[in-house]
């Protein structure tokens, strides 16, 4: 198996990435970055949202898992296959990707990512920006045979129901814990003055 290299992925480029999706400039010495696609979903929300040209940004608090996915459609030849990755400049950040790390041969439509922000900070990405690589290596027994995978395009309902659920980030954990100091001093200081005037009282009688 050898990974395709700069050259190789430049002339594949339209087959690889069909569409108006390629952009040469995106290219590295033996990778590709993709963008960041519309489409996404938060763990602890009811459905996936979009982002806009108008409304960019995303932002994963500490703790969050959530689905992401690419702007480029991906189309892999039978004889090639693909491995993913969050590029570094996220990475370092605290943003990990705990989804599959590689793209069958035959597969064809936008790529998921399942991630987690790792780290004690909010991450921001942004709509259309370089967040993800991928490469490409030969396989090196040939292709595999004609076997095309149904295109796969947007969050479906069973990933949604897979990531569902309530996220216990650790900003909400921070939040619980404040409310239940605040809980403990008001009651508490209130549990603290009734046994202060049972003493009163016994010690009156």
């Amino acid at each position: 198996m050898s990974f395709l290299p700069q050259s190789s992925l430049r002339a594949l480029g339209q087959t690889l990435f069909p569409g108006e999706a390629f952009e040469p400039s995106l290219l590295n010495q033996a990778s590709y970055d993709l963008r960041l696609g519309e489409e996404y979903f938060l763990v602890g929300t009811e459905s996936p949202q979009r982002l806009t040209e108008g409304e960019p940004y995303l932002c994963l608090p500490p703790g969050q898992f959530a689905l992401l996915t690419t702007y480029e459609t991906v189309d892999v030849p039978e004889s090639l296959i693909g491995f993913i990755s969050v590029r570094t400049q996220f990475k370092l950040q605290g943003l990990v990707n705990i989804s599959g790390f590689h793209v069958d041969p035959t597969f064809k439509g936008t790529l998921q990512f399942a991630v987690q922000n790792l780290s004690s900070n909010d991450i921001r990405l942004k709509f259309k920006e370089p967040t993800f690589t991928i490469f490409f290596a030969d396989l090196s027994d040939g292709a595999i045979g004609k076997h095309r995978n149904p295109d796969r395009n947007g969050i479906s309902l069973k990933h949604v129901q897979m990531f569902g659920g309530n996220s216990v980030t650790i900003a909400n954990l921070h939040k619980e814990v404040d409310r239940l100091r605040m809980l403990i001093t008001i009651y508490g200081g209130i549990a603290a003055a009734a046994v202060v005037g049972i003493l009163i009282k016994i010690l009156l009688k």
